[in-house]
């Protein structure tokens, strides 16, 4: 009886080891995810080549609201899903990919 008793403390040890490592483990792996700052998702939009694209076809008045119109729907839809619009104005260097089309 005394061997399983002491084969049973010696285990149960163990097991308690293990459970508190796999709960040390996840709570830390928890943590580290939590701290860790997602990058920002950025888009870019080229105004100053709309509008000069928009001026050399003559473009009315009508149409210059229409593109601005186009520009506000197309940020507001990127903006909703947690992106941040910025002028190609103030951008260094950005990846093709990061420019936006307005229609």
């Amino acid at each position: 009886m005394a061997f399983i008793l002491a084969v049973w403390g010696a285990m149960g040890k163990s097991i308690l080891w293990a459970a508190l490592g796999i709960f040390g483990g996840t709570a830390g792996g928890y943590l580290a995810a939590d701290q860790t700052a997602v990058p920002a998702q950025l888009a870019v939009i080229d105004i100053q080549s709309l509008i000069k694209q928009s001026t050399v076809n003559g473009q009315t008045e009508a149409d210059a609201k229409a593109l601005t119109s186009g520009i506000k729907a197309t940020t507001a839809k990127l903006v909703a899903q947690g992106i941040i619009v910025i002028d190609s104005g103030a951008v260094v260097d950005a990846p093709e990919e990061a420019y936006v089309t307005v229609e």
